[in-house]
Formats: C-alpha cells, structure tokens, sequence
C-alpha cells in the first residue's frame, strides 16, 4: 500500500506522479500493490483534473478531516511523498 501525498500545482509531483503511474501499472497485473491519492490540491477542480492523470484511488476532496489527519500522522512536511 502506498500513500501518495501529492498536489497539481507541485511541480516535482507533477514530475513524479507519471513515474509512479508506470510501476503502478507494472505491479498491479501482480495484485499485490495500491495507491491511494491524499492531495494538497486547492480546490475540487484542481483535484479532479490531476487525479484524472491517476488510475488508483484517492480520498475525497472534499473529505478535508481525513486528509489532514493523515497529513499529520505520517508527519508530511512537503510533497510528493509517498509512504
């Protein structure tokens, strides 16, 4: 399982998430590894646009509590990161 802390406006991510796309897609035929998205986006439009370039699951946008409760217990202090 991976958690992809990640937003559109974040250049290294926007460089790192078709990387990540690519293993994902190696590994997955293997059914042995997941990504979800928590994103740092601004807006629900931004986040549609950008999760649109991602084909694993993500939480809500508008699920607010829950991306800053993971935020904080993985101790994310800047993206991409992927835990």
């Amino acid at each position: 399982m991976g958690l992809y802390f990640s937003g559109s406006w974040c250049g290294p991510c926007c460089h790192f998430t078709p990387n990540l796309v690519e293993v994902y897609e190696e590994l997955l035929p293997k059914g042995d590894f997941e990504v979800v998205f928590i994103s740092s986006d601004r807006n629900d439009e931004s986040f549609n646009g950008y999760l649109a370039k991602m084909p694993w699951l993500a939480i809500p946008f508008s699920d607010s509590e829950t991306r800053k409760r993971l935020k904080e217990l993985f101790k994310v202090r800047g993206i991409p990161n992927l835990i």
